[in-house]
């Protein structure tokens, strides 16, 4: 799956001095005339843009945290995105309950302060960091490790499907390399929160959705479902994927969200796509939010032959 970006432009990043430097009078400084505050000390150059590179999903709360991380880092070079901040930029799924009032940050600097209000310091003895549409942010390993003080097991197999597979960011890691990261790393914090999330994270997963409707059957103890089981289609001559299924008993689960309703063309490939599956033998049960989960259970028991 291709990623395609769109682009922003956002305002030069200045310190006061700078400001200065290019003609602003403290009357401009002290009433952000052309000059915008972007945080203590540094403000914006509305006369002056770069183009950044945007994801296509991002929105105005995305790109105004990328912002302010760039003013942060022109001001303290060396400090990085971590933690929830560098998860948002990522795309990845963060549970509702985490909120954004805090930009975290990381530096391998024991004596780095950063005393303002919503900026939050990480220091850090082992700080990797990558350039992510030309932001300073934490590898991608260490912020999933990080992930682990503020989300559940069901949360990081959540985010871990997400990154590894190729939803909203290309894959940020393989699931192998995650799993040799949290063996080899000594003093994670909530290691076994980790091990047993790395353990249900799997490849290939299109949505945070399938993540839950797999988890939820894991979790009323019905086997566990393949993600995306091929499937040929004699009618259509394709081999379909569906979202989860039971290969042996031939059953597929597809979940369906709001566009599958509200687009017309998308209905239509429901349809036929559903047509094909039950033409080829298969009993297909489909899923929605609002889906019964108790009648949902019995009748995939019932498919499987389960008491």
């Amino acid at each position: 799956m291709k990623h395609p970006l769109s682009y922003a432009h956002y305002p030069a990043v200045l310190s006061v001095s700078e400001a200065r430097a290019r003609g602003a009078s403290d009357y401009d400084i002290r009433s952000g005339r052309g000059f915008p505050p972007a945080t203590w000390g540094i403000r914006f150059d509305n006369s002056v843009s770069t183009e950044f590179p945007v994801p296509i999903w991002a929105d105005e709360a995305w790109i105004a945290e990328a912002k302010l991380l760039m003013a942060i880092a022109h001001r303290h070079p060396g400090v990085v995105a971590c933690r929830e901040t560098a998860a948002r930029l990522y795309g990845w799924p963060l549970p509702h309950s985490v909120g954004r009032d805090i930009l975290h940050l990381g530096t391998s600097d024991t004596n780095k302060r950063i005393r303002r209000r919503g900026i939050t310091l990480h220091r850090m003895r082992m700080l990797r960091s990558i350039e992510w549409l030309k932001l300073p942010v934490l590898s991608p390993l260490q912020v999933f490790s990080q992930l682990a003080s503020v989300c559940s097991v069901e949360s990081l197999v959540k985010i871990g499907d997400a990154a590894i597979g190729d939803w909203k960011s290309p894959p940020q890691f393989a699931l192998a390399t995650l799993a040799a990261h949290i063996s080899e790393t000594k003093h994670l914090r909530a290691k076994p929160k980790l091990e047993a999330a790395v353990d249900l994270i799997r490849e290939g997963v299109d949505s945070p959705m399938e993540t839950d409707l797999r988890l939820w059957a894991v979790s009323r103890n019905l086997p566990e479902p393949a993600v995306h089981p091929a499937v040929y289609c004699p009618t259509i001559d394709r081999t379909l994927h569906p979202d989860l299924g039971y290969p042996r008993e031939k059953l597929a689960l597809e979940y369906e969200g709001d566009h599958h309703r509200t687009s017309e063309y998308q209905w239509a490939a429901d349809i036929d796509r559903v047509n094909a599956l039950r033409a080829a033998g298969w009993t297909v049960i489909r899923v929605t939010k609002s889906t019964n989960r108790h009648q949902l259970e019995r009748d995939i028991r019932q498919h499987l032959g389960l008491q």
